[in-house]
């Protein structure tokens, strides 16, 4: 048997119990894109106390309270990543179809409530379409891939693992050790009375390292909304969303031995994750001083109930050969593990909308708000099923994964979000419109991929590599045509945003903080939307 066989046997008795999630699965289900109708993006994403716009009905239901017509739209885009490239299901540039959705405005027989609006909407919540790429990374003191591998050869107490082929020490650590030792990337050490005292790792001089992630999250919102004399406008929308992410990473070492002599090893990743999750939404619009148009505007989400299944699929290829038991000779080595379907929960922050806007006459509008998130709110959970002897039956319950909850509290925090945005008229039917949108980092400084925890989210993952993701800086512009029933609405965004990429983590002696120095990499993109709608 090879070693590649025993190590697929080793994967398939590891399927069913994993649960490999982390940090930065909680982040990417948490945030959201500038997306929408291209009249919301052209003004940045301002227009939750404005109103009367489709999509701000994800932000602040009462938004929708504002319209006097019934809307249909629909909107398309192109995106373009400027250091992007093609690779795994990604291209520099990518169409998208980005929302869909109608408000049906219902005019009331009544004074006091002269409408009472039903919308729905989709939209993408987030477009995952990326691409990271570093090339021939120098590698200092020759830290390579496999010893982080070698680390995780040792339990939590400090004691070194058998990962021999028959022992049952696997089931104490990752399946990267375990596909690391099979690929003999790491190689036992045994004393003269034939104990394991350790391990012993390869010796690396560069790296390289490409990952492209695709899919997104879809938002599906179902929207109720009412308007009370003009002055107060209340709403509530009901979120379901659609979960189907996927990444594929491609590294690869140059390795030397002792003898100076250089080979290369290579890992592929892959992973999927899809599921549904549902959120409620209520918001609240002020007119308080019945002349004025100066409006305000709350709102407040409650966390979004996902519910999730991921597979994973591991492969290294080494440049170290082996004799079979048939006695071939083999110049390489390799091993793979395939992880998976394994559920989960992840209940991410809750988050609350201020707002204000004014227009002048009917030639300027403007809006500005502020968001906060609490990324500490945050939660991953895992599913039970439990026996009522009252009852004599089992239901379904959860157990909410505390050592990952301190890693959310250690590495993570608050997200603040800032939007600013205008429409000025500049003739009839013809509308300009700029904003500004601003989302901090929700990554502290030294944030890791920590494999060492008692977290059973981390007990299987397949990867190694980390991005803690900077803030975003996104500028739009836009154009809008209206005519008596027909519209047309363009927009362009340019959003900003750097990375810190690392391809594995090696703590300092006495920290966490990682010895493989960070490698900066611009995630800018560009949008261009076009929004076609009809109102009556």
């Amino acid at each position: 048997m090879t070693r590649k066989q025993s190590l697929i046997l080793t994967g398939m008795a590891l399927c069913g119990v994993l649960h490999a999630q982390d940090i930065y699965k909680v982040e990417m289900l948490s945030g959201s894109d500038l997306n929408g109708t291209a009249r919301y993006v052209g003004m940045g994403g301002a227009m939750n106390a404005l109103g009367a716009d489709i999509s701000t009905m994800g932000t602040n239901p009462a938004a929708i309270g504002l319209y006097r017509r019934s809307d249909v739209a629909f909107t398309v885009s192109t995106t373009a990543q400027t250091n992007g490239r093609e690779f795994g299901d990604i291209n520099k540039v990518r169409p998208s179809f980005d929302q869909a959705g109608f408000v049906w405005a219902v005019e009331m027989d009544n004074d006091n409530l002269p409408f009472l609006n039903i919308g729905f909407n989709y939209q993408k919540k987030r477009n995952l379409k990326n691409y990271i790429g570093l090339e021939n990374i120098a590698l200092r003191d020759g830290m390579s891939q496999s010893w982080q591998m070698m680390d995780l050869a040792m339990d939590l107490n400090g004691n070194w693992l058998d990962l021999s082929p028959g022992s049952e020490d696997y089931r104490k650590t990752t399946p990267l050790a375990v596909v690391g030792y099979d690929a003999q990337l790491i190689a036992p050490t045994y004393d003269e009375d034939g104990r394991l005292t350790g391990y012993e790792p390869s010796f690396a001089d560069a790296y390289t390292y490409r990952r492209a992630q695709w899919g997104g999250v879809q938002q599906f919102d179902f929207n109720l909304s009412f308007n009370w004399q003009d002055q107060v406008y209340g709403g509530l929308t009901v979120g379901a969303y659609n979960v189907d992410i996927h990444s594929q990473t491609e590294y690869a070492e140059l390795l030397r031995d002792a003898n100076n002599a250089t080979g290369v090893y290579n890992m592929f990743n892959a992973e999927s994750l899809t599921g549904v999750g549902v959120d409620v939404k209520l918001g609240v619009i002020l007119r308080p001083i019945e002349e004025s148009p100066f409006r305000l505007g709350f709102a407040v989400s409650t966390p979004t109930f996902f519910n999730l299944t991921q597979n994973s699929y591991l492969y290294m290829n080494s440049p170290y050969g082996y004799t079979a038991d048939n006695g071939q000779q083999y110049d390489r080595t390799e091993a793979d593990v395939e992880v998976g379907d394994f559920d989960y929960h992840i209940n991410t922050p809750w988050k609350f909308n201020l707002s204000m806007a004014t227009t002048v006459g009917s030639v300027l509008a403007f809006d500005a708000e502020y968001e906060f998130s609490g990324q500490q709110g945050a939660q991953v959970r895992y599913p039970d099923f439990d026996y009522d002897y009252w009852w004599d039956s089992y239901y379904s319950s959860s157990t909410k994964d505390r050592a990952l909850a301190r890693e959310i509290d250690e590495c993570m925090q608050a997200v603040h979000t800032f939007r600013v945005g205008a429409e000025v008229k500049f003739a009839p039917g013809l509308y300009g419109r700029v904003g500004y949108n601003y989302v901090s980092s929700p990554f502290k400084k030294d944030a890791f991929l920590n494999l060492f925890t008692e977290s059973p989210s981390y007990a299987y993952s397949t990867n190694t590599d980390y991005v803690n993701l900077g803030e975003i800086n996104r500028f739009t512009a836009g154009l809008g045509f209206r005519g008596k029933r027909f519209y047309a609405d363009f927009a362009y965004q340019y959003q900003q945003q750097k990375g810190d990429v690392y391809a594995f983590h090696l703590p300092e002696a006495h920290s966490m903080t990682n010895r493989l120095e960070a490698q900066s990499f611009d995630l800018n993109r560009h949008n261009f939307m076009l929004t076609l709608g009809y109102r009556f």
